[in-house]
């Protein structure tokens, strides 16, 4: 059996596993998964836990365990965005595009690479490879489901490497993700005036990724943002109605349509919403709402990334990230911001899973660096934008790092993945083992 790294690819691209709040990945991908994990010697098995699978495998006994985790899940997409299919493989030389190619499909590809590799070299050790199915919405069904059921049947591992990263570098932290959620009541008032609709684009430097973790403010632009800070240039102005593409909570909208009227004794006479007014204005104040975290290469987002009603509320979901547990000390500086802004019917801070903070010069790390130097990958020891499944295993104070391919526009149109590069990180999961097993003092 000899896996081509294309084809495998191929095929986990064209199984839908887009994650909403009114649609769940499909089963069929983890079964996939498995059976390739099965043919190659691995006892499987699915994690399901409601309605969320887990793809799970596993080889070996002795000396140390390990996990090797990706996930399987991808953000919805809008096709009219994409040149190509976004759920059909399209190759370029070297670079393979499709929804989830980078994020995270093409670190599974590593994985069963790496799966293969390790029916040529039998070690003496416990080899655990996992795809999630909830690791864009979350986790807890997968990475948190799976990290209790490895504890209760004696399996934690020594060692976790989460396949769920970018660039080939090692990623040794990652912020706090604090999800919050802002609620307006419907205000409608009438005045007279001009109407105007305004489209307001988001604009990100050098990629087209469209993931929040990675918006750079001061180069990057959120489109939200921009059009609260065209109320603040327009103070008089009023907000009728606010439309966009809000795909996901962790996902920047491309653009916003805002209907705005600008206030005209001589105009005709219009109805809008205040609060909603207030509350678009308050963006800007919001997205500079400071906090104590510990120091982070990334700084603090905060991304107004979906509004949407409910009933006769307005419902804003800001997608924050920062060094930070401290879910009280961000609730509290939300409210301060807010104050005499808006009159807002509820503010709810979820304080997260906790952020990721690894010694850089831990013993997985070390053999992880002595991996890619034996292979000639440049590589830089760093922190990462995004979150990932390492969330659930940090706090249990398990040595781990996050790493992925090189590949890019992640959440965005046209992602893109490189396929040798897929083909190198399972070369460096399989020395990395080695390393771990036969070099055990001299790193």
């Amino acid at each position: 059996m000899t896996l081509d790294p294309i084809e495998l690819l191929k095929t986990l691209v064209a199984f839908d596993t887009r994650n909403t709040e009114d649609m769940k990945a499909t089963r069929k991908c983890p079964e996939y998964i498995n059976s390739i994990l099965g043919d190659l010697g691995f006892l499987t098995e699915i994690i399901e836990e409601d309605g969320y699978t887990t793809a799970f495998g596993r080889r070996g006994h002795g000396g140390f365990k390990i996990l090797f985790i990706a996930h399987f899940d991808v953000v919805p997409f809008d096709r009219d965005k994409w040149r190509t299919d976004p759920l059909e493989l399209t190759v370029e030389g070297d670079q393979a595009f499709g929804r989830g190619t980078c994020d995270d499909k093409g670190n599974i590809v590593s994985l069963l690479l790496l799966a293969e590799k390790l029916t040529q070299s039998d070690l003496p050790c416990t080899v655990m490879i996992a795809a999630t199915g909830d690791e864009e919405i979350g986790g807890r069904k997968g990475a948190g489901v799976l990290k209790e059921r490895l504890i209760k049947q004696g399996l934690f591992p020594d060692f976790v490497v989460v396949a769920d990263g970018n660039g080939q570098d090692i990623i040794h932290r990652r912020r706090n993700m604090l999800p919050t959620i802002i609620h307006v009541r419907e205000r409608m008032e009438k005045i007279k005036g001009r109407k105007k609709t305004l489209k307001i684009t988001t604009e990100t430097y050098g990629t087209e990724s469209r993931h929040s973790a990675y918006m750079r403010f001061g180069v990057d632009r959120h489109a939200m943002i921009a059009a609260s800070k065209y109320l603040d240039l327009n103070s008089q102005a009023v907000v009728q109605d606010v439309r966009g593409p809000f795909l996901k909570s962790n996902v920047v909208p491309d653009y916003v349509e805002m209907d705005v009227i600008h206030p005209d004794p001589n105009g005709a006479e219009f109805s809008y919403d205040a609060n909603l007014t207030d509350l678009m204005r308050s963006i800007l104040a919001l997205s500079m709402t400071k906090f104590h975290t510990e120091a982070s290469d990334k700084g603090t987002n905060v991304c107004p990334n979906i509004l949407s009603r409910e009933g006769d509320l307005w419902k804003l979901y800001l997608d924050v990230r920062a060094m930070t547990n401290d879910g009280e000390a961000v609730d509290a500086a939300f409210q301060d911001s807010l104050k005499g802004r808006v009159d807002y019917f509820s503010l709810k801070v979820h304080a997260g899973i906790g952020f990721v903070n690894c010694d850089p010069d831990s013993r997985l790390i070390r053999a992880a660096r002595w991996a890619l130097e034996k292979e000639g990958i440049p590589y830089r020891v760093v922190e990462g934008f995004g979150g990932s499944d390492s969330r659930y295993f940090a706090p249990e104070g398990v040595d781990l790092f996050d790493f992925g391919p090189l590949g890019d526009n992640v959440h965005g149109a046209n992602e893109w993945v490189s396929i040798e590069s897929l083909k190198e990180n399972a070369t460096v999961f399989h020395t990395l083992v080695e390393v771990l097993f036969r070099r055990p003092s001299s790193i």
